[in-house]
């Protein structure tokens, strides 16, 4: 299945009761486009800020819980049961083993293990960035794109109780076969 916005097709999968788009969100008029050149949103969506992010997804959707990042990696028998840890073994049933023309785009470490997508949301290591400051045209000329193809980076909704500056995100590298949390602004 699919939903279109803005005339960009995301299509979803239901994973462990929940719909998870299965393409990164490109929405303009907020975030930053890789390398801040507008063709790359087809590519790799765009890079939201927390608050960005929050007000981005199209109606009827939402940047998911730490709740929910639970729920995806226990469809894949990650038996997790405390918010805000590591999850063990998750990164070879959540990865994507993605092709270009037959090619193989994504160089997974051994560690990793055997990419599978069990999961099916198809996440890829596109990376993450530093947005530093906007300017008066809502832009972020001085971004910087850091990570790729090496670690998939994702807002959770959820913000640090104690620092409204910071959230939590979630994080896979493609050297390692767990997916990690930590906490930025």
């Amino acid at each position: 299945p699919k939903v279109t916005v803005d005339g960009v097709d995301y299509y979803y999968v239901r994973v462990g009761g929940l719909d998870w788009f299965r393409n990164n969100l490109a929405v303009t008029g907020s975030g930053v486009p890789y390398v801040n050149s507008d063709v790359m949103s087809d590519v790799f969506g765009r890079f939201y800020s927390y608050e960005e992010a929050m007000t981005a997804c199209p109606e009827g959707w939402r940047i998911p819980t730490e709740e929910d990042w639970m729920s995806l990696a226990n469809s894949v028998e990650a038996d997790v049961t405390e918010k805000y840890t590591t999850f063990d073994d998750v990164a070879s049933k959540l990865f994507v083993n993605a092709s270009f023309n037959g090619v193989q785009i994504i160089q997974y470490w051994p560690e990793v293990g055997d990419i599978t997508n069990e999961g099916k949301v198809g996440l890829l290591p596109f990376g993450y960035t530093n947005l530093r400051s906007i300017d008066g045209d809502g832009k972020y000329p001085d971004a910087s794109f850091d990570g790729v193809f090496d670690y998939a980076v994702y807002w959770t909704a959820d913000k640090v109780e104690g620092n409204a500056n910071q959230a939590y995100y979630r994080y896979m590298i493609s050297n390692q076969p767990e997916m990690f949390v930590a906490k930025g602004d």
